[in-house]
């Protein structure tokens, strides 16, 4: 009994030994629970940052640009965070900030508080981009046309009466002498892009009788082109008092000496008597000005007697003109100060429009300038302080000292800081071209019209 006993006792013994070792791993050492929970944790973690996939910026593109952009343009084409400009909302904020991961790098938090937070800058850029700060006035030079309400092209026909009356002398010097002076000083006038035509009438032949077919017949154009002194000088040169007065003629034939393209037409007929021809230059002056060139006929007369005063009114008349009678040279010149006047006038005219194109030009191209400026500063400021208040959030969140999340304060500042630069230097860049080139533009209208009426004010007062 005893012995069956004692066997009993050595079964259980070596049962709780063999229990014993089959609990422990095969070399020996004791495994910790905590240990596995750790490895488990790690395994999680790593298919975390496995999943994780970094954002993909989507960018705008501006057409037209010859030249490659800079890191920082690039970056201000980056489309819109989804909390940009109104889209902000604190509460939705953190909701974001709470689902990103906790172990990401330095960059890639950035890169979400740029997926977050980005300003719309695309249009002030392209503003800046394609910004033409050139302004260049374009006002056509002024012409002779007292009533021409724009600046247009203008042709100027003189008429010179060559019948041999005007040989009289009158003050020391012939009619024609007078005349043609009188005439060369007007010439020299007459706007740079206009044309002029001389032509003279009854040149052939003479006053007599005999001749009077000949010279009713005779009219000629000596000059037509743009003015050039001594060409005009040359043919005004040609002019000599022999024969008839074929005004109805003159005026006729003038009509082959407009240019094509003329806008305006300001005949002058210069003259000591009436229509001596037969022919009816009152009819002739309304063919003139019934044409599709808006014409107009001025008449001076030339120590013209009562009923030849009379006669050569009623030819200006129907050329929508004016009748100037004159006894002397003084008289003559004194008209033609009063045509100069016209062109001072006109010259001060061109000038002040000049000016106000200019600056008005100016002060637009300002305003855009700087309006685009104040715009990505006021976009870029904003920007910067939601993300660095979405920063302190994520410091908050990751309490580790050096956790990546809250290193990356100084990337945000100066992230935000280059594109405010950007917007200030731009912008005051190209406020200042505007500037300069609008005063630039500006001094060149007063300058070349200031010129202009002083040598109008030289001629007017004989100098």
């Amino acid at each position: 009994m005893k012995r069956l006993l004692l066997s009993f006792v050595m079964l259980a013994l070596v049962l709780t030994a063999c229990s014993k070792d089959e609990s422990k791993p095969a070399n020996g050492e004791v495994e910790d629970p905590k240990a596995k929970e750790t490895v488990q944790d790690t395994k999680e973690v790593e298919e975390t940052k496995e999943s994780y996939t970094p954002r993909e910026a989507a960018y705008y593109e501006i057409d037209g640009i010859e030249r490659e952009l800079t890191e920082i343009e690039q970056e201000m084409l980056r489309h819109p965070g989804i909390f940009s400009g109104e889209n902000y909302d604190e509460a939705k904020v953190k909701v974001a900030l709470d689902q990103l991961p906790d172990d990401l790098t330095e960059e890639q938090y950035v890169e979400e508080l740029k997926y977050l937070f980005t300003e719309d800058y695309h249009e002030e850029l392209e503003t800046l981009l394609t910004f033409d700060s050139t302004i260049e006035i374009d006002i056509d030079r002024p012409d002779e046309t007292v009533n021409a309400p724009t600046l247009k092209k203008a042709h100027y026909a003189i008429l010179v009466d060559a019948s041999g009356s005007m040989a009289a002398r009158t003050g020391g010097k012939t009619r024609m002498e007078s005349a043609k002076e009188a005439v060369m000083e007007f010439a020299e006038q007459i706007p740079e892009n206009a044309t002029i035509s001389l032509r003279v009438y009854g040149h052939k032949g003479s006053n007599s009788s005999a001749d009077k077919g000949l010279s009713c017949d005779s009219t000629e154009v000596l000059y037509n082109s743009n003015f050039e002194k001594a060409g005009f000088q040359s043919a005004l040169s040609q002019v000599k008092p022999v024969g008839w007065t074929p005004i109805a003629l003159g005026l006729q034939m003038v009509q082959g000496d407009i240019p094509e393209g003329t806008d305006d037409v300001v005949v002058y007929v210069v003259s000591d008597g009436i229509e001596t021809c037969d022919g009816d230059p009152v009819q002739e002056a309304k063919n003139l000005v019934s044409a599709d060139i808006q014409t107009v006929v001025n008449i001076i007369g030339f120590d013209v007697d009562n009923e030849g005063q009379q006669l050569l009114k009623e030819v200006a008349s129907a050329g929508n003109g004016e009748f100037t009678y004159v006894s002397s040279e003084q008289d003559l010149k004194k008209y033609m100060r009063a045509q100069y006047e016209e062109i001072q006038k006109r010259w001060l005219e061109w000038k002040e429009a000049g000016k106000e194109q200019a600056y008005e030009i100016k002060e637009e191209k300002k305003a855009l300038a700087y309006d685009t400026k104040e715009s990505m500063k006021e976009k870029s400021t904003r920007e910067k302080e939601r993300m660095k208040e979405a920063q302190e959030y994520l410091k908050e969140r990751f309490e580790d000292y050096d956790h990546p999340a809250r290193k990356i304060f100084s990337d945000i500042v100066d992230y935000g800081n280059a594109k405010w630069r950007y917007a200030v230097d731009n912008g005051n860049r190209l406020w200042r071209e505007a500037v300069d080139n609008g005063n630039r533009e500006w001094r060149e209208y007063v300058d070349e019209g200031n010129e202009k009426i002083r040598e109008t004010i030289d001629k007017k007062n004989g100098n």
